[in-house]
């Protein structure tokens, strides 16, 4: 890092507005300030970086506002209480490559259905041009490092899908990632713990891998219904030894531990 002094009064600095940003989103900003060695530092809700850290910054934010599903982080080197955007949810329309500007190519077959949704999400929030032709994804040449990205960060797990409540009220909650936790809890210390496997039992009947409950990264809770799974199977198998199912319950609990 620099040896930036934001208490300089004569330090160039820019700031970006978070108020409308939720603790955990701000958490994994400044987790992604400090591995990329951008000094930084908060007024308030606010976050303020040197201007020689400008463009690198908004590049951060770009990446993460894709990951995240957040629409608009404020750049505010003036200062003013202009906020962001009051609906992080609202629509954004995704916009089509033309077919005359230079392209790159990927061929997504083997990614799922879901998987493709999270990668046009991601786009249209970063507002790349791209279009489908059938699984193959164009994306303009000029933007490959930051599609690059955005196509890593889905493939890992790392994207947050913003997904609504369907007519049949099928969105997982909040509470069933929670259950696998403390389920997880229970089984580490004793795997013939009725309620604990119970617990465990009634969130798997609700669980859906593709739906992940709001604010959680799609491979966090995809690893964490895979524990669970393997979890159940270990304990309701009459052969199993009940030795075998601690080390699962301790992964699920200490995968989960710092989502609770």
């Amino acid at each position: 890092m620099t040896d930036w002094n934001p208490l300089d009064p004569d330090a160039s600095k820019v700031f970006y507005d978070l108020s409308e940003w939720t603790f955990d989103q701000q958490a994994e900003l400044a987790a992604e300030l400090a591995e990329a060695e951008i000094p930084h530092t908060w007024e308030g809700s606010e976050l303020v970086v040197p201007e020689s850290s400008e463009a690198a910054t908004d590049e951060m934010f770009v990446r993460l506002e894709a990951r995240l599903g957040i629409v608009g982080a404020v750049n505010d080197d003036t200062d003013s209480d202009a906020g962001a955007d009051d609906d992080d949810d609202e629509f954004i329309a995704a916009v089509e490559l033309d077919t005359e500007t230079p392209s790159t190519e990927y061929d997504l077959a083997d990614w799922d259905e879901l998987e493709h949704d999270l990668v046009t999400d991601s786009l249209a929030g970063a507002g790349i041009p791209f279009r489908w032709e059938g699984a193959v994804l164009l994306v303009p040449t000029s933007h490959e490092e930051q599609v690059d990205d955005i196509l890593d960060d889905v493939e890992s797990g790392k994207v947050i899908p913003i997904i609504d409540d369907g007519p049949d009220g099928d969105i997982v909650p909040f509470e069933s990632l929670n259950s696998f936790f403390l389920a997880g809890e229970r089984l580490r210390r004793d795997p013939q713990d009725a309620a604990g496997l119970q617990r465990l039992l009634d969130a798997l009947a609700i669980a859906n891998p593709n739906r992940p409950p709001a604010g959680v990264e799609l491979g966090v809770w995809r690893k964490s219904c895979s524990l669970a799974e393997e979890l159940a199977d270990c304990l309701v198998d009459e052969e199993s030894d009940m030795d075998d199912a601690r080390p699962i319950a301790e992964a699920l609990h200490d995968l989960l531990r710092p989502l609770i």
